[in-house]
């Protein structure tokens, strides 16, 4: 049996731009909400912090649940996520985002982290994909998305 992974993502935004984590493979650059897993005994509030500080040297205050999405690699045409992945993901409000230092520990490919304007989206390698004209609009429809790119 495999486990269910459950992680943050921070949402925060800056007039017209949002904060992304970069990335780089042979796919080129691609975009992601800063965040990451959950750890065991850590709580929301916590990992959401240390992965903001992880991936981008900044704090920020965390604000409501916007939407969650789920992801299942065994049903997706990709071989860029790890097998047997199940995730649920928490998009939470990211508000007052300061930068406090370097980041201090960055995912597998990422190389840096941008804020992008947001009619940007669009011509992006960007995720959720799915979730780009509610990102742009600052409007989420429901919370749970369902299982999406």
């Amino acid at each position: 049996m495999h486990p269910l992974r459950v992680s943050v993502r921070a949402v925060c935004y800056r007039d017209n731009t949002l904060l992304l984590a970069e990335h780089k493979d042979e796919r080129g650059l691609w975009y992601i909400l800063p965040g990451g897993g959950i750890q065991h005994n850590e709580t929301l509030d916590v990992a959401f912090q240390r992965e903001l500080l992880e991936e981008t040297g900044g704090e920020a205050t965390m604000g409501d649940v916007l939407f969650v999405r789920e992801v299942i690699a065994d049903k997706l045409d990709t071989t860029f996520l790890p097998k047997h992945l199940h995730q649920i993901e928490l998009f939470v409000e990211a508000t007052d985002f300061r930068s406090i230092a370097a980041p201090s520990n960055p995912d597998k490919d990422q190389i840096g982290f941008v804020w992008m304007p947001l009619d940007k989206l669009p011509e992006l390698l960007f995720f959720p994909k799915t979730m780009t004209e509610a990102f742009q609009t600052r409007q989420f429809d429901r919370i749970y998305q369902g299982h999406i790119m």
